[in-house]
């Protein structure tokens, strides 16, 4: 290597540096501003069975930060804290019992003071890698705080809307090798490697279903109709009593829906004579899309779902809106390793959900931080969840 290129590496390596200290503070004053419009009473109660309370989650982002950034055993990673905090901690349950508000966003300035301090020392080596995961982390941590809140605030009994019963609008997507994954620093370890998968064309919904769309599915007798069930789905819906999606907002029929899960999603797109999209057509829809806060309803920014084919900025090649942000997308596809998966940062997580049942869902939510969501980004959870922010958009066969 001769002296340019020695300069070249460091100015490189300087620059990787600045981006990401100013991306921590970016996604921290997201977080910040989430946790602290959030009602008191709030902060340390459990809203959901299978969630911790809202305030944990803010103390789990700064014990995780402590814990991969600043050298495993260290002053904010004290058994205290560990049991406060950590995922192998206290049960869900009893996670009610973690300290007062202030305390806790006390403890995060803290860390993150420490971890700032860390970042602009040159001596101390960065795996970019490594923080750039930490970030994704306290993204995602965000977007579960904000779909807590959203519980504590649900209608459980929502109104009526005038039904959609209009033909769904398709855009036609050619086929050919689809670039698949991604190998860059804030590649998470299930999107990598990068890969060519042959996608035939199809056609994709323009964008997600709306809620009149949706509405004029349960008038039609959609929630009672068995033959637009899968045998696990019709046993889910009955077992569970499902009448309507989870999240409604009656005052908002152009917006799409939100709160189904994967079973409600295919029932309506059998009654639609369409299908899901599998990841990889979803994936080589949105090529050529890079993610900006210009680009969809995401971020945050604006608490809630937006009517679809507000953000032209965000339209694919072929037409389709909405591919980011406003709700997650449910798919075909199982979550299931590339070729050639490696577990990394540990073995657990993603690795311990590749077991058949999780379906991936592709292109954020309103409440997705633009530091966790990408084109290769792949979201997992099982077909019966509808407390997230999860819609569709249907595809059909050429």
């Amino acid at each position: 290597m001769d002296a340019r290129s020695g300069r070249s590496a460091d100015a490189d390596a300087d620059a990787a540096r600045r981006t990401l200290a100013a991306d921590l503070r970016g996604c921290r004053a997201s977080t910040l501003a989430l946790f602290r419009s959030l009602p008191p009473e709030l902060f340390r109660r459990q809203l959901h069975p299978l969630y911790s309370p809202l305030g944990w989650h803010l103390g789990h982002i700064a014990y995780t930060e402590a814990l991969w950034l600043l050298g495993g055993a260290n002053a904010a990673t004290t058994p205290d804290l560990r049991r406060a905090f950590a995922v192998d901690g206290l049960a869900k349950s009893e996670r009610t019992g973690i300290p007062e508000a202030p305390e806790i966003f006390d403890y995060v300035a803290r860390v993150r003071q420490a971890t700032l301090v860390r970042l602009a020392d040159p001596a101390a080596a960065i795996d970019l890698r490594l923080w750039r995961f930490v970030l994704q982390h306290e993204a995602q941590h965000a977007e579960t705080a904000s779909f807590l809140h959203a519980l504590a605030l649900r209608n459980p009994a929502p109104a009526a809307i005038a039904p959609d019963a209009r033909p769904l609008d398709y855009v036609a997507v050619p086929g050919g090798r689809a670039a698949i994954g991604a190998d860059g620093d804030d590649a998470l370890d299930n999107e990598r490697g990068a890969h060519a998968v042959a996608v035939p064309a199809f056609r994709l919904a323009r964008h997600p279903v709306t809620q009149a769309q949706f509405a004029a599915f349960m008038a039609d007798g959609g929630y009672a109709r068995r033959e637009l069930w899968s045998e696990a789905g019709w046993a889910w819906r009955r077992a569970e009593s499902i009448e309507r999606p989870f999240h409604w907002r009656a005052d908002a029929p152009d917006h799409p829906v939100a709160g189904v899960g994967a079973h409600e999603a295919e029932a309506f797109c059998r009654w639609a004579g369409a299908r899901l999209p599998t990841e990889f057509e979803w994936e080589h829809a949105a090529r050529g899309l890079v993610v900006t806060l210009h680009c969809g309803n995401l971020g945050g920014q604006r608490h809630g779902t937006t009517e679809v084919g507000r953000f032209p900025a965000g339209r694919s090649a072929d037409g389709a809106d909405d591919l980011f942000g406003n709700v997650w997308e449910w798919t075909a596809s199982n979550f299931a390793p590339y070729p050639g998966f490696r577990a990394w940062p540990y073995a657990g997580y993603s690795e311990a959900w590749f077991d058949g049942h999780h379906r991936v869902l592709r292109g954020g939510s309103w409440a997705t931080r633009i530091f966790a969501l990408r084109r290769s980004f792949r979201n997992w959870y099982v077909p019966e969840t509808r407390q997230i922010f999860a819609g569709f958009r249907p595809a059909r066969d050429l």
